[in-house]
């Protein structure tokens, strides 16, 4: 079992994961938004919570399928286990 947040990859791992995907959230929300007209405080509030709501969601679901030992071909997270 694994005895810290990630299993073996660490908490600089999954900080650099969500910040990540934060970050890429919050830019296509954003420009979605503005497409639309909304005004810029709007968009800005609208991608931020969004992007926080998103980011929990990935990340806690990748923890969890990380500990039970999932393999996501995507995201690659998992190293390979030598036979």
């Amino acid at each position: 079992m694994y005895t810290q947040i990630g299993g073996h990859m660490g908490y600089k791992f999954w900080f650099k994961r969500a910040l990540k995907i934060f970050t890429g959230v919050l830019v296509i929300l954003f420009i979605v938004q503005l497409l639309k007209q909304h005004s810029l405080e709007d968009a800005i509030i609208f991608s931020v919570v969004w992007s926080f709501i998103t980011t929990f969601v990935f990340i806690s679901s990748r923890l969890y399928q990380s500990r039970k030992g999932v393999e996501c071909t995507l995201c690659n997270d998992i190293p390979t286990k030598s036979k």
